[in-house]
């Protein structure tokens, strides 16, 4: 996993800031979703096939989710999961669905071993006197009901997202027409960063964060952007996770820097962080620009025959300088 996944992985495994991705790219803002009906359910399992009798076990894949939590609505659970994407995978609907799937089957699974389970404490006698011989055999009552599973791909990337959004768009399909309509699709729940303007649906440090990933290329747009005064009060996670995802190392290196108290808060003014370092960079932009015509006014004078002495009173340098300008002419 690279730097930006497990940077977003990290960042969206605060709960308010995870409901926050959902309402904001799946209901416009409406606050469907609550952080204190979540429940954080992260983990690795291992997808293997069914024991048939007198085979070995099949030796299983692991299934590594990015961040996924279980959301309680009254009495209904569910699964909600966010895969993060810093670049285009191709064949991210086959993988989606596959994340979705290897769920459904743990949690088949998890009902037959609690099925085995009370069998052998025989806690249900009666009930297990009711199951009919299919239920037996599949391990699963008729009755059991498993939890839906619902899952967002981030794309993170820079460029525009041109691969398949549906595992239709991956199909190479005969022309028969009737044969094709029984093809069951699977869209791809899919929010391209880079796609969005303004992110007036999110309402945590996602809105900043997505802003400024917007503008990671355009210096311009970025220097607009910091005037919002939201980016004085950025919480340190939003601060981070902004310098991660704009590659901007320098810019976390130096927080503490910048970071006030808000009562018991902590915050971090990137107005201050970001106009300092354009300010640096055009200051050293201008002494690049000086130092390069200083090198050319010694290469001249080098060429002509001037004494070393001449040259640093004439260039205004020193006597080291012209001396690594008249190495670099040699090895030329």
């Amino acid at each position: 996993m690279g730097k930006y996944d497990m940077c977003m992985k990290a960042y969206l495994q605060d709960k308010r800031r995870f409901a926050d991705l959902f309402n904001g790219s799946c209901f416009q803002g409406r606050q469907v979703i609550r952080a204190e009906d979540l429940e954080e359910a992260s983990e690795n399992y291992v997808a293997v096939e069914e024991k048939q009798p007198g085979k070995p076990l099949q030796k299983g894949t692991e299934i590594i989710r990015d961040v996924k939590m279980r959301y309680r609505s009254g009495m209904i659970l569910q699964v909600l999961a966010v895969e993060n994407q810093s670049y285009i995978d191709y064949g991210m609907p086959v993988r989606c669905m596959g994340y979705d799937a290897a769920e459904y089957s743990r949690q088949l699974k998890e009902r037959k071993r609690e099925r085995r389970l009370l069998a052998r404490r025989k806690e249900e006698p009666e009930k297990e006197l009711k199951t009919t011989i299919d239920e037996r055999l599949s391990g699963i009552l008729r009755s059991d009901r498993l939890h839906p599973v619902y899952t967002i791909c981030l794309y993170s990337g820079e460029e525009p997202w041109d691969g398949p959004r549906k595992l239709s768009d991956m199909m190479e399909f005969d022309h028969e027409e009737s044969v094709r309509s029984l093809f069951k699709d699977y869209p791809l729940t899919l929010f391209c960063i880079n796609e969005q303007e303004g992110f007036e649906e999110f309402h945590s440090g996602l809105k900043q964060l997505f802003c400024a990933m917007n503008c990671r290329k355009d210096k311009e747009r970025m220097a607009e952007l910091i005037k919002n005064e939201a980016y004085a009060h950025l919480s340190k996670e939003t601060w981070e996770a902004i310098a991660v995802m704009t590659d901007n190392a320098a810019m976390l290196q130096k927080k503490n820097k910048y970071k006030t108290e808000n009562g018991k808060e902590e915050e971090y003014n990137m107005c201050q962080a970001l106009e300092e370092l354009i300010e640096d960079n055009r200051n050293e932009g201008e002494m690049k620009g000086s130092l390069k015509k200083t090198k050319t006014v010694v290469r001249n004078m080098l060429d002509r025959g001037y004494e070393i002495e001449d040259i640093c009173a004439i260039a205004g340098c020193e006597a080291s300088f012209v001396e690594e300008v008249r190495k670099e002419l040699l090895l030329q």
